[in-house]
């Protein structure tokens, strides 16, 4: 493959926050899938050239997309992270049951139809510990927020509803669907990544699974950023990103009266528990009696840590983040800044849409830091397949591990992450 151009096909490419951090690693894609109008004209906008197809995965198959790319050989490459609504925290939890959750199933189809040497599945971090069916809290014996809290029958004994079943239980639906992907036969690694290890001023957790069609050894990227290590810059912060927008941060949304009226009590760094206890409850309504530690309910950023998550909706209680030191919502290139878009990188659509597509993107730093996981590989030129093996358990504890450190707001020591990869001849 060395001089001629790798065929590098990107699926639910939304505003192209992965794909930018690729084409900064040297890897830029040649054909991208989307079916969102707005992320369409987003990507027609700043690549013009790219090959794009507009319409949904479950509509396409290898032949149709060789056909559109005129291409027959071998695809170096695939990534793609599909819709993650079902999973997420911010989501209804109707998992693999939901026809978005199945979405990770049609780009499972491609990749066994396309054969890729390499390919990238990216997913929301809460996949690990996300089961194969949901069942609503309310119906749940004990009405536990906590599907771990289930593990081991500790609540069948109570008769005020059915024993949850064994694919209702944490972590039932990564496990399904590291089995069918195993059915690919790929070598496979995966994990949980938080962005800002990578140079992203954000905490924003994904899973990310690895897969290599020849055997070739593959890794997760090795953080690059970090309070406590030693020997790599500290993390970058909402300071680095955006200060220099103070004067002129561009069109951003508003919060009403009520709304501007909380956060003018939060203090920067803070959330809702900072509010006096008399405006708690008023603030919170139903979900003050509502399980789960909230922590992103009513969040003020402070300038000199990463901001956490940035979402698509800049103005709603549940998922706002107000600016560090004004009271509004961040503007839209203030949230482009921090996902890693660069200036000149043009969102279409409304406001709203804008956000949301800003949103739903992987950071372009996480993107870059995978990228080279790639190329580096590239370079052997598919003459060096090793023999290499890995633990499921291992890696699903380590990804699990790392998800539930970040809820309780404490920081994973390196140290104490268990290893990845084994060797054979270890």
């Amino acid at each position: 493959m060395t001089g001629e151009k790798r065929e590098i096909w990107s699926f639910f490419s939304g505003a192209m926050g992965l794909d930018l951090g690729f084409e900064l690693g040297g890897l830029a894609p040649t054909m991208a899938v989307e079916i969102d109008k707005d992320c369409c004209n987003t990507i027609r906008t700043n690549r013009p050239e790219l090959t794009l197809v507009d319409r949904s995965v479950s509509e396409l198959d290898a032949d149709s997309l060789r056909r559109i790319r005129d291409h027959s050989g071998d695809v170096f490459l695939m990534i793609g992270g599909p819709p993650c609504q079902s999973f997420s925290s911010g989501g209804n939890r109707a998992a693999l049951s939901d026809p978005r959750g199945n979405l990770i199933y049609e780009y499972m189809r491609l990749i066994g139809e396309v054969r890729p040497r390499f390919f990238l599945f990216e997913n929301v971090a809460n996949l690990v510990t996300a089961a194969l069916r949901h069942r609503k809290i309310e119906d749940r014996p004990g009405k536990r927020w906590s599907l771990k809290s289930y593990n081991g029958g500790k609540f069948d004994h109570l008769t005020d509803a059915k024993p949850l079943d064994a694919d209702e239980l944490s972590g039932t639906a990564i496990r399904q669907i590291l089995s069918d992907f195993k059915l690919l036969g790929y070598k496979v690694v995966f994990g949980v990544l938080n962005s800002a290890d990578y140079g992203a001023p954000q905490h924003r957790l994904r899973f990310v699974m690895i897969g290599s069609r020849d055997g070739e050894s593959v890794s997760l990227p090795d953080p690059m950023y970090g309070n406590s290590r030693p020997g790599i810059p500290q993390y970058r912060t909402v300071r680095h990103a955006i200060w220099d927008l103070m004067d002129d941060p561009g069109p951003h949304s508003q919060y009403s009266e009520q709304f501007a009226a909380y956060f003018r009590h939060i203090p920067e760094g803070g959330n809702w528990r900072h509010l006096p206890e008399h405006l708690k409850r008023e603030a919170m309504g139903a979900s003050y009696e509502a399980g789960g530690g909230k922590t992103g309910f009513f969040r003020r950023l402070s300038w000199d840590a990463p901001s956490p998550t940035i979402t698509g909706k800049a103005n709603r209680k549940a998922s706002a983040i107000c600016h560090p030191s004004e009271t509004r919502p961040l503007s839209v290139k203030e949230c482009a800044r921090i996902q890693g878009f660069p200036d000149d990188w043009r969102i279409t659509g409304s406001m709203a849409a804008q956000y949301q597509q800003i949103g739903n993107a992987v950071p372009v730093n996480l993107g870059s830091a995978c990228s080279r996981i790639f190329a580096k590989a590239s370079e052997n030129d598919g003459g060096n397949a090793a023999s290499w093996a890995f633990d499921v358990d291992l890696m699903l504890e380590n990804a699990v591990q790392r998800l539930r450190a970040s809820a309780r707001n404490k920081k994973s020591e390196r140290s104490k992450i268990l290893p990845l990869v084994e060797d054979d001849a270890a």
